[in-house]
């Protein structure tokens, strides 16, 4: 089985400078990967030069001998700090859409605009979800392009009762993928977070799933830890991935921005390594 990171694994030197994408690609290559999940922004899109240099970076990933396997739409919305509102990210998201579709992905994974409240309706937030959703998969299939809804992250163990989330149930995650017509992307970190029993959701998933993002956590916050360093069941996960004949790529959704410059490829090769292992359970009998 392949493993699968995301592209952004490194976003930023220690003096806040960007890193250059291909130099990104060699530090991944380095610590083992061989895909990239690659998370296509906003801002990205936005750029006077965007399709220029979204074909430059496909060319970088080629030079590299990096496949890309899957995309990440943007999810980054408009707030009074951003310099677009809800037009720009529509023109931006479907920018990212056409271009996953260039480059040829598997399929790409997008949210459904789903946030805490202590108010929830889940018949309102159906709607609108739906209603949000629906321009951007008219869009990917034009584009000829798979999508996958993400399921989404709770409020956490400890946080009142009261406060719910939009798509942490396995059956709403299910109902509107089925209503669009798309495939489902699994996060383990958002599972773990929502206190879902991942094996027996998985199953009830099935060959809706497109993709999934490993990532680990102790069930409180979305911090995007490597396997093994927080308290997923990964047993029960693979057992889930076996039982839906799951043939993707583990694809770790995971990063190094926050650790000092000398200890990002020390961690980048543990992130690999429980990758690899992860596999072996896979092919384990």
């Amino acid at each position: 089985m392949e493993l699968c990171v995301t592209s952004g694994i490194i976003r930023q030197y220690e003096n806040g400078e960007p890193v250059p994408f291909r130099e990104v690609l060699a530090f991944l290559k380095r610590a083992g990967f061989g895909e990239i999940d690659l998370d296509i922004t906003t801002p990205l899109m936005l750029r006077p030069d965007w399709e220029s240099n979204f074909r430059c970076m496909l060319d970088e990933a080629a030079s590299a001998q990096i496949r890309i396997r899957y995309a990440h739409l943007p999810f980054d919305y408009p707030n009074g700090n951003t310099e677009y509102d809800w037009d720009g990210f529509y023109t931006a998201s479907c920018r990212a859409i056409r271009m996953a579709a260039v480059a040829g992905v598997d399929c790409a994974a997008i949210h459904p605009r789903a946030f805490m409240t202590r108010d929830y309706d889940a018949s309102a937030e159906h709607e609108a979800a739906l209603c949000f959703l629906t321009p951007y998969r008219d869009c990917a299939k034009q584009a000829g392009l798979t999508l996958a809804l993400e399921n989404s992250r709770g409020p956490g163990r400890s946080a009142p009762p009261e406060i719910r989330r939009y798509l942490t149930e396995t059956d709403d995650l299910i109902q509107l993928a089925d209503e669009l017509d798309i495939g489902i992307c699994w996060d383990t970190g958002h599972a773990n977070i929502s206190g879902q029993r991942q094996k027996e959701s998985l199953f009830k998933i099935g060959g809706r799933l497109k993709m999934v993002h490993i990532n680990d956590n102790w069930a409180e916050d979305d911090i995007h830890t490597a396997p093994f360093l927080g308290c997923v069941n990964w047993r029960e996960v693979v057992e889930g991935l076996k039982a839906v004949g799951y043939s993707g790529s583990l694809n770790l959704e995971v990063g190094c921005n926050r650790l000092p410059a000398n200890l990002r490829p020390v961690y980048a090769e543990y992130m690999a390594s429980s990758a690899r292992l992860l596999s072996d359970m896979m092919e384990a009998g």
